[in-house]
């Protein structure tokens, strides 16, 4: 019958005998303490299993004690906040009973007992492994940062050592082919030029190398001011001119008389001479280079489109990772696609350091690229 005593009662009974097989037999610590902040109950075979305690050792007595002494202060705390709003959660090391701790998290929720009192349920795992992993994982962290700290070091001193020599051979070289060109025969100036441009290459990759170094630092700070885009533009534009005329390629330029914008003038001459030179380099001879830019009121971009090899998508994707360098087949075109990979890296850092983006699209091989260069308008 539904309402029989004694049928109700010995349901209870089993459901009580049920839970406390489950309590007894758990992995974790199971606890219960009292609002005096003392032991009311314990599953004893984890308790002995984990630390080593009977239940005597425990009932009555206060959570405290056999915490690690530094975790003694943050516990407390946690328990009174637990009372407070309900529920808490920490890790702390627990004293075993012949006397090494044990890293657990704790995890309780205050609940109301049958006889209307405030008690809280503390269930504990053992993460000492866990704690153990972390603590070697951050030792090793640590080791591949002073690693890190000492290869960055060693670039910057060996790209400064190397600078000097090297534009001194850059200067020479470029001196010869300027100014002596005529005293020299077809064969000799085949070398110059081939020394020309290697250090040109090599002075580039040191100047790229150490701009990685300052970026990694957080050194890399901008001079900020207000500029004319446009006379950036042109004056890079007619820097490169000798090599667009030499490579033959059509370069058009659409722009307004005047873009005032707040810039470091030096950093975005470096991105733009970047992004210009890599046009050139990968559009083949007779092939369009088009400069424009388009304001609104939030931004102004500043495209480069060419007619040039392209990019996948797996290239874009790549793109602007630090020695994300990639190998285009030139299939018969006049290009060049040898480079470290290090200017897109730079030139990006540069434009988000002006709280701007660097975009790029491209329909896939031999379908040309857009790079757009977008920095905020000056308020």
């Amino acid at each position: 019958m539904p309402g029989d005593p004694k049928r109700n009662e010995k349901k209870l009974k089993g459901s009580e005998e049920k839970y406390k097989l489950i309590l007894d037999n758990a992995n974790d610590l199971i606890t219960i303490i009292n609002e005096n902040l003392k032991h009311e109950y314990i599953n004893e075979k984890a308790y002995f299993d984990l630390l080593g305690y009977n239940k005597e050792d425990i009932i009555g007595k206060t959570p405290l004690s056999p915490l690690h002494p530094d975790d003694v202060k943050k516990a407390a705390k946690a328990l009174r906040d637990g009372f407070k709003y309900g529920e808490g959660r920490n890790e702390m090391r627990v004293k075993h009973k012949d006397g090494h701790y044990i890293w657990f998290e704790h995890k309780g929720k205050s609940f109301i007992d049958t006889d209307g009192k405030r008690k809280a349920i503390i269930i504990s795992r053992d993460i000492t492994d866990r704690k153990k992993a972390e603590k070697i994982i951050l030792e090793e962290n640590r080791k591949l940062m002073e690693i890190s700290q000492i290869k960055s070091e060693l670039v910057m001193i060996a790209s400064h050592e190397f600078k000097a020599p090297l534009s001194s051979i850059y200067a020479a070289s470029q001196l010869l082919l300027k100014e002596f060109k005529d005293q020299f025969n077809t064969k000799i100036l085949e070398f110059i030029e081939m020394i020309y441009r290697s250090s040109q290459k090599l002075r580039q990759l040191i100047e790229n190398l150490l701009d990685v170094s300052q970026v990694e630092s957080g050194k890399l700070i901008l001079n900020l001011r207000e500029e004319n885009l446009v006379e950036l533009i042109n004056e890079s534009c007619n820097d490169l001119k000798y090599w667009v005329d030499k490579r033959n390629i059509n370069l058009k330029i659409e722009l307004p008389n005047e873009i005032i914008v707040k810039i470091d003038k030096i950093r975005i001459e470096q991105v733009f001479t970047n992004l210009l030179s890599n046009a050139i380099k990968l559009t083949p001879p007779k092939g369009n280079i088009y400069i424009k830019l388009n304001v609104n009121n939030q931004w102004v971009d500043l495209s480069i489109r060419d007619t040039g090899i392209g990019l996948t998508k797996k290239e874009k994707e790549l793109l602007f990772q630090k020695f994300g360098k990639i190998i285009r087949v030139s299939e018969g075109l006049d290009i060049e696609t040898e480079g470290s990979g290090l200017g897109l890296y730079i030139s990006k850092e540069i434009i988000e350091l002006h709280r701007g983006k660097i975009l790029v699209e491209s329909e896939g091989r031999n379908k040309g690229s857009t790079f757009t260069i977008r920095l905020p308008i000056s308020k």
